[in-house]
């Protein structure tokens, strides 16, 4: 029989992409962890990571071994929590993956009271704008749109529709003049997102002309992969596209204008997803019921 301590510590590895973050995340020592995945590879007769002094990544039979047992080791630990029903007082943790602005704007929101109310019951949430598998990075739901959502998971509505906004503050408006059409945009100063800092284009943004969907794609002087946009409009940098559930009380106090209103466009509702509908722990239901809208 394999040893299963190595087994996870291999998972750990992979979902955090560096020994060293694997090595804190399991408070032990990276050379320890090292040893132990040299024990494993030389059990199984196969190089499972491929590294150097900067980086790390799986072989292709690391990669076939974490997809198979990932999910494994996943469904024991959910049976395991589940056991926390038996509790009188629910504790637990539950790992969420989601959009920086669902994050901000619904699910913090939606937990503050909750927290407070279950003080046994901890919650790590992951703003990632990044599209991740959450089953081999660990989590135990995801959040996203439901025009981004597969269609093999359990989605539960969390938010109305997302209505999205073009916006710039007073002060900026007041040295230029106003777009009346999406092509006027190439002669502003814009504020734009790169989900990746990494590679990737500038995101395109989307607007509803008529029904249909008409995609401009800025050239934006500032880009952040971050939730900043607002901040950067608010001091008059440039316009920016944003969910207007994050502008809303800005628009309201004048601080920000929305532009082109009638070109808005609307997106699904925010879901809170995960695989499936089996072994969950009270704790996951609790979040699940105090997240729905």
């Amino acid at each position: 029989m394999y040893n299963f301590n190595e087994l996870n510590y291999f998972i750990t590895i992979a979902q955090a992409g560096s020994f060293v973050k694997a090595a804190k995340s399991l408070q032990i020592s990276p050379s320890a962890l090292s040893h132990s995945m040299r024990n494993l590879e030389s059990r199984l007769d196969l190089r499972l990571f491929n590294r150097t002094t900067r980086s790390m990544s799986l072989t292709e039979a690391g990669e076939q071994l974490f997809k198979q047992v990932a999910p494994l080791f996943k469904s024991i630990n959910d049976e395991v929590n589940a056991l926390a029903n038996f509790l009188e007082t629910p504790s637990g943790t539950i790992r969420i993956n989601s959009t920086s602005l669902a994050v901000e704007m619904i699910l913090y929101p939606k937990l503050r009271d909750f927290l407070t109310q279950y003080p046994q019951i901890k919650v790590e949430i992951q703003a990632d704008n990044n599209w991740v598998n959450i089953v081999e990075q660990g989590f135990d739901m995801g959040c996203r749109i439901g025009d981004d959502l597969a269609k093999d998971v359990v989605a539960v509505k969390i938010s109305e529709p997302l209505k999205m906004a073009l916006v710039a503050s007073p002060d900026y408006l007041k040295n230029t003049t106003k777009p009346k059409h999406i092509n006027d945009l190439d002669h502003h100063k814009l504020i734009g997102l790169r989900i990746s800092s990494h590679h990737g284009a500038e995101l395109s943004w989307e607007f509803n002309d008529n029904g249909n969907t008409l995609i401009y794609h800025p050239s934006s002087q500032l880009i952040f992969n971050n939730h900043l946009r607002k901040q950067a409009a608010l001091d008059g940098l440039g316009i920016t596209w944003v969910g207007r559930l994050e502008v809303e009380k800005e628009l309201a106090e004048g601080t920000l204008v929305e532009l082109l209103e009638d070109f808005a466009m609307t997106y699904e509702p925010f879901y809170i997803y995960y695989p499936s509908r089996k072994g969950h722990s009270n704790v996951f239901k609790l979040i699940l019921e105090a997240l729905k809208y």
